[in-house]
């Protein structure tokens, strides 16, 4: 089954360095779980496929054991730019019926959920998985700052495409865990090749909160799109588990900023959602504007 399956990763990793674990260097800790879902996926027969962006040399290294790892090297650091790139490569290797876009160090998704999430698209039952994370797993595994951010976050999408009828109002995903599978067909590629750009004039935040490159144009725009369309896009329950280790390293010395950044990335996503859904729905004085190939 996992060999009509495609891993799409992107890395940044500029203080990784090989040795001991410590756990407060964030990109040893998410380094190493990189590795560790790179090695994980391959293992399981999945084709994987990196977009690198300014890791260290030992890190870069350390890929290089991986003998049919597919790396290519991005030349931006945004994050939806990487996943392009790696995905326009994963959607041509024979074979390949799934995609799944996913955080590197989110290594549990792999070992615990992957068939799971790549059966209904193998299967020809949907289009768009959405994963799930089960409740307890979630509260109990994530900092408790990040489940409640993004838990706020969750109910807040939900109820915003619930107003604009793209979901029953029974329905719920939830989409601030991150990874989506799709299926290796030409309609659904082209939503997650689109590229947006979010104008942030006059706003009463900085311009930094916003980018749709970072997270919007590959995450979040694509799912929102294909409910627009009437493609089929379904919820799975997985019994994902955060990595303790990067839970410790989120919730140590540099917890402060990690508050933040979840902060400013749930901020900047519902707002960018909000705009996106009335450009879909052709409103005037949108702020979201379609890039030309």
């Amino acid at each position: 089954m996992f060999k009509n399956v495609a891993i799409v990763l992107i890395t940044r990793y500029p203080k990784w360095r090989r040795g001991e674990q410590n756990v407060n260097n964030t990109d040893k800790v998410r380094g190493d779980l990189a590795l560790k879902t790179i090695e994980e996926s391959l293992k399981l027969g999945c084709s994987v496929v990196l977009a690198d962006y300014g890791s260290s040399k030992s890190f870069k290294k350390a890929l290089s054991k991986f003998e049919s790892l597919i790396k290519t090297h991005r030349r931006s650091s945004k994050r939806s730019v990487g996943r392009r790139l790696a995905i326009k490569k994963a959607v041509k290797i024979p074979g390949v019926k799934a995609i799944v876009l996913t955080e590197a160090e989110k290594v549990s998704l792999i070992t615990d959920c992957l068939k799971e999430i790549v059966s209904p698209i193998i299967n020809g039952k949907t289009d768009i998985v959405i994963p799930k994370r089960n409740e307890k797993l979630f509260k109990d595994t994530y900092p408790n700052y990040m489940y409640d951010s993004e838990v706020e976050g969750n109910e807040t999408f939900n109820e915003e495409l619930k107003s604009h009828k793209l979901i029953d109002p029974n329905e719920s995903f939830d989409m601030f865990f991150g990874p989506r599978v799709f299926a290796n067909n030409k309609k659904i590629l082209a939503i997650f090749m689109k590229e947006y750009t979010f104008k942030v004039d006059h706003l009463t935040f900085p311009k930094w909160y916003f980018d749709a490159e970072e997270l919007s144009n590959t995450n979040f725009f694509p799912a929102v799109s294909a409910l627009r369309k009437g493609y089929k896009v379904i919820s799975v329950d997985v019994p994902f588990k955060y990595p303790h280790i990067q839970k410790l390293n989120e919730e140590g010395k540099n917890r402060h900023f990690f508050e933040e950044k979840r902060k400013m990335q749930r901020i900047a996503i519902i707002i960018e959602l909000l705009h996106f859904v009335s450009y879909l729905e052709n409103y005037k004085g949108i702020r979201v504007k379609l890039n030309k190939p």
